[in-house]
Order: structure tokens, then C-alpha cells, then sequence
């Protein structure tokens, strides 16, 4: 056993300092341990301590090109072939560094190619085969890393100004990652368990993001702007607990935020919102409660919002909205259920629409769709094998349509379409179904404006159909009792047909 110290007054052929009022100090304890440094500046100084077997230290501060001034270094290795470097220009950096354990690594790089300064680097790792990276260039950057466990790895790169991120891994063989470009961004990341994987890149400006993952084989992305647009004041908050579960998120231009939490395992949850384009004040809330479930939000244009919510086993949820003003409400509770929204489309965005679906039970379907302009559907369904589907202005341009469909039972079918015609616009058409019990049908189809259809069942076995062509036409279809089955067909203007079924009984009106 042997001890080295090196200070000031003591240079051996593994140290090197040029200029003056640098300090250096040193203890070593154990064998085969190396140390390399270089100071090139003014009052800089450096702290390095190492005990155990063939460990390896470097400290640089300054260079031949540029100087270092008034900055720090400190670090702490215990344990065998671990190894530490330290790297900074510029002036008031700060480098702590920390690590127990074999084969560690640890890296900190400052100011390396861009001027600034007054960064801070920390780093703590604790384990076998552990790895932590951090590069600042810029200024007042901040960077936390802190790994606890075997074979993690931290990677974070700062270039710009008054960054903050950190950084806390406990486990085996998790992996994060954290780019950070321009000002004042911030983020956090925690991973607790064995081979998850957590990722953040952030550009633009005053950009938020938090991921915390619980579980095994997880998967966090988060993306905020990139290299041709800034993502400004968003922020982002990923959690999930339970194993292989994946959450990605990516948004640009501006003001967004996304939220997802996902408990279970072998859930995914997606967010994107204006994507390649300016503007957006979007809001996206997603939660999922269980196992195999998927939940899909894509949001371009401004001030749409979409919450989504889902509790139980393999349900998907999809929501997609395109323009200005839209809103999109999905809550799913039960098993095997299906829901799909979708705002705007190729050729034509949705202006001021809405929809909002509820889901209880089991294998429910429901389907929303609606285009220009001021467009609204809300769907119920409480029950098992029940299905809604709603079609609103596809491909013609107009319509203040409004849809409500409710169904409480069992195999419940409800669908509901409302169209446009060439050369009128603005049509004013208004779907109302409500279905209670089980075995019902309701169909109703609109051509045409300011149509009207409001179909009523309760019983068993009933079916109702309705079909309108023109302008001005109103359809009333009222049946109770069971075994009933109505169907009504106008063609023309300025049409009116009420039918009422009480009992077992079949009408038609033409």
C-alpha cells in the first residue's frame, strides 16, 4: 500500500500546470491508480481523490487556444478500474464528481468550443459498470446526474444558456438521455427498475419536460421543437408504472402541453401536436389504468384540446384534429373498447367542433368524424357489444350539424350520417337517438339542410330506420314496447312524418 500527494509544490511526470495561482491537490491510496492534469489559466483549482486498484483521473482546465479561469474541479473515485474525467475552458465552471464501485465512468466537458461559462456539473454514481456524460457550451447551464445500481447509463448535452436538467436512475441497466439546445429549458428524469429507457431533446425556448418511469423494458420519448421549429413554453409530464410500457411525445410551435400516465403493463400512449407548423395552444391529457391499452392524440392547428381517459384491459383510444377550435373527450371504462375521433381531414379542417364519447362495459365501438365547420357529437354508451358511429360533412364543405346518441343495454347499434349537398351550404342538420334495452337498431341518414331526426326506442328487438333527401325535412320516431320496426323515407321539400309505435306492431312511411 502507498500514498501519493500532489500539490502545487510537488509535480510528478503525470501532472502538468502552466501560469500561475493554480492549485492542485491529490491523494491516491492503492495501486496502479493514474492521474493526469493540466491547468492553462488564473485560479483555477482541482481536488482528486482515488482509492483502490488501476483507477484512472484527468483533470484539463484550459488550453492552448483558450484559458480557463476561476473554475473547479472535484473528484472522488472508491473502489476498482473506474476512471473520471474533467474537461473545462472558459471561466467559473464547476465540476463535482463522485463514484463507489467497479468500472465506473464519469465525464464532464465545458465550454469545449463555444464561449460562455458559470456552468455547473454534478455527478454521483454508485454500482458496477456505470455510466455518466455531461457537455455544457454556453452559460449558466446546470446539469444533475445521479445513478444507483449496475450497468446505467446518463447521457446530457447543454448548448445554449440557463439550462437545468436532472437526472436520477436507480437499477440495472437503464438508459437516459437528454439534449438540450437554446435558453432557459428544463427537465427532470427518474427511473427506478431494470432496463428502461427515458429520452428528452428540447429546442426553443423556456420548454418544460418530466418523465418518471417505474417498472421494467419501459420506454419514454419526449420531443420539443427541432432544428427548424422551437417549441416555446411547453411542457411536457410523462409517468408510467409496471413494465414494457411506452409513452412518446412530440410537439412544436407553440404553448403545448401534453400530460400521459400510464399504470399497468404493455400500455402505449402517443401525443403529437402541430408538427411542421406555427401556432397551438393545445392541451392533451392522457391516462390509462391497466393492461394492453393504446391511446393515439394528433393535434395541428390552434386552441384544440383532447383528454382521454381509460380504465381496464386491451382499449384503444384514438383521437385526431386538424384546425382551430376543436375538442375532443374520450373516457373508456371496461374491457375491449374501441374509440376513434377524428376532426378535420385531407382537403378540410373542422372549425369549432367537438366530440365527446363515453364508454362502460365491455367491446364497445363508437366512431366520430366531422368536417367544416361548428360540428358536435356526444356518444354514450353504458352496457356490453355496443356501437355508435357518427359521419358528419364528408367532403362537402358547410354544416352546423349536431349528433347525440345514447344507448343503455345490450347490442345496441346506433349509426348516424349527415351530409352535405353540392350548391348548398350551412345546412343545419340535428341527430338525436336514445336507445334503451337490448337487440336495437337505429339508422338515420341527412342530405341535404336544415333536416332534423330525432328517433326515440325503448324494448327489446326493436328496429328504426330513416332517410332524408332535400331541405326542410323533420322525422319524429317514437317506439317503446318490444318487437317494433319502423322505417320512414322522404324525398323533396319541406317534409314532415311523426310516427309513434306503442306494442308490437311495423310501420313505414314513404
Amino acid at each position: 500500500m502507498k500514498k501519493v500527494v500532489f500539490s502545487m509544490a510537488a509535480l510528478v511526470s503525470a501532472t502538468a500546470m502552466v501560469a500561475q495561482s493554480n492549485g492542485s491537490d491529490v491523494v491516491q491510496l492503492g495501486e496502479d491508480n493514474a492521474i493526469e492534469i493540466v491547468q492553462i489559466g488564473a485560479s483555477n483549482n482541482s481536488l482528486t481523490n482515488q482509492e483502490g486498484i488501476a483507477n484512472r483521473a484527468e483533470v484539463i482546465q484550459g488550453s492552448a487556444d483558450l484559458n480557463s479561469r476561476n473554475s473547479i474541479v472535484e473528484q472522488f473515485q472508491k473502489g476498482n478500474k473506474n476512471s473520471v474525467s474533467a474537461e473545462q475552458t472558459a471561466g467559473d465552471n464547476k465540476i463535482y464528481q463522485y463514484q463507489v464501485g467497479n468500472i465506473n465512468e464519469l465525464s464532464a466537458t465545458q465550454n469545449l468550443s463555444l464561449e460562455g461559462g458559470a456552468n455547473l456539473a454534478e455527478q454521483s454514481q454508485e454500482g458496477n459498470g456505470n455510466i455518466a456524460t455531461i457537455s455544457q457550451e454556453g452559460k449558466n447551464n446546470k446539469g444533475y446526474q445521479t445513478q444507483i445500481g449496475d450497468d446505467n447509463k446518463g447521457t446530457l448535452t447543454q448548448e445554449g444558456t440557463s439550462h437545468y436538467n436532472e437526472l436520477i436512475q436507480e437499477g440495472g441497466s437503464n438508459i437516459a438521455t437528454t439534449v438540450q439546445v437554446d435558453i432557459f429549458n428544463n427537465s427532470n428524469q427518474k427511473q427506478i427498475g431494470t432496463a428502461n429507457i427515458a429520452t428528452i431533446e428540447q429546442w426553443g425556448n423556456k420548454n418544460g419536460a418530466q418523465q418518471w418511469q417505474v417498472g421494467g423494458g419501459n420506454t419514454m420519448e419526449a420531443i420539443q421543437g427541432s432544428s427548424v421549429f422551437d417549441s416555446d413554453t411547453g411542457y411536457i409530464r410523462q409517468y408510467q408504472n409496471g413494465d414494457e410500457n411506452d409513452a412518446f411525445i412530440n410537439q412544436e410551435e407553440a404553448n403545448n402541453a401534453a400530460f400521459q400516465d400510464q399504470n399497468g403493463d404493455s400500455n402505449t400512449a402517443s401525443i403529437e401536436q402541430n408538427l411542421g407548423s406555427f401556432g397551438g395552444d393545445n392541451y392533451v391529457y392522457q391516462k390509462q389504468f391497466g393492461n394492453g391499452n393504446d391511446a393515439i392524440v394528433s393535434q395541428d392547428g390552434t386552441n384544440g384540446n383532447s383528454y382521454q381517459v381509460q380504465r381496464g384491459e386491451e382499449n384503444t383510444v384514438s383521437a385526431s384534429q386538424s384546425g382551430t377550435y376543436n375538442r375532443a373527450t374520450q373516457m373508456q371504462i371496461g374491457i375491449d373498447n374501441s374509440a376513434v375521433a377524428e376532426q378535420g381531414g385531407f382537403l378540410f379542417t373542422s372549425r369549432g367542433g367537438g366530440v365527446t364519447q363515453d364508454q362502460e362495459g365491455n367491446g364497445n365501438e363508437a366512431f366520430a368524424r366531422h368536417e367544416e365547420d361548428n360540428n358536435s357529437v356526444r356518444q354514450l354508451q353504458i352496457g356490453n357489444r355496443n356501437s355508435v358511429s357518427v359521419t358528419q360533412n364528408i367532403v362537402f364543405i358547410g354544416g352546423e350539424n349536431t349528433s347525440s346518441q345514447v344507448q343503455i343495454g345490450d347490442g345496441n347499434v346506433a349509426e348516424g350520417s349527415q351530409e352535405g349537398v353540392t350548391g348548398i351550404a350551412g345546412e343545419s342538420n340535428l341527430i338525436l337517438q336514445y336507445q334503451r334495452g337490448t337487440e336495437n337498431f337505429a339508422s338515420s341518414i341527412q342530405s341535404g339542410a336544415f333536416n332534423i331526426s330525432d328517433i326515440y326506442q325503448r324494448g327489446n328487438g326493436i328496429v328504426a330506420e330513416n332517410t332524408q333527401i332535400g331541405v326542410g325535412n323533420e322525422t319524429i320516431l317514437f317506439q317503446t314496447a318490444d318487437g317494433n320496426v319502423g322505417t320512414v323515407l322522404q324525398n323533396g321539400t319541406n317534409n314532415f312524418a311523426g310516427v309513434y309505435q306503442g306494442g308490437s306492431t311495423t310501420s313505414g312511411v314513404r
